[in-house]
């Protein structure tokens, strides 16, 4: 399988899909927190290239690569919609926003299930 190959697979197990699911929100809430702390820093009158600022703006730009790679991961995935029968994927989200599935082509209603 090539790097970034879409693998259609409705038979993937759900456990270990949600568990991908968590760890991007989890991830992606950390490093909204860390965006918070950046906010409080500099509005406490601490300079952007201060230590405590940039070490904060490290550790976020380093949750985002994590989000990242996991969001890359799972955008791999093709599943199928409980509810229509049609092919769903993950979108990523962009920043501190997490992704979400969607439709891979028109369907009858908006926002895609998946086995709980």
């Amino acid at each position: 399988m090539a790097v970034g190959e879409r693998v259609y697979d409705s038979r993937v197990r759900q456990d270990e899909r949600e568990v991908v699911e968590r760890a991007i929100k989890r991830v992606t809430e950390q490093a909204a927190n860390a965006n918070a702390i950046v906010d409080e820093a500099m509005a406490a009158g601490l300079d952007g290239n201060d230590r405590v600022t940039i070490g904060v703006k490290m550790l976020r730009a380093e949750l985002l690569n994590v989000k990242a790679d996991l969001e890359r991961e799972i955008e791999r995935l093709v599943l199928d919609c409980t509810v229509c029968g049609r092919k769903v994927h993950y979108v990523g989200g962009l920043g501190v926003k997490a992704g979400h599935w969607a439709h891979a082509e028109p369907a009858p209603h908006a926002t895609p299930k998946l086995t709980r």
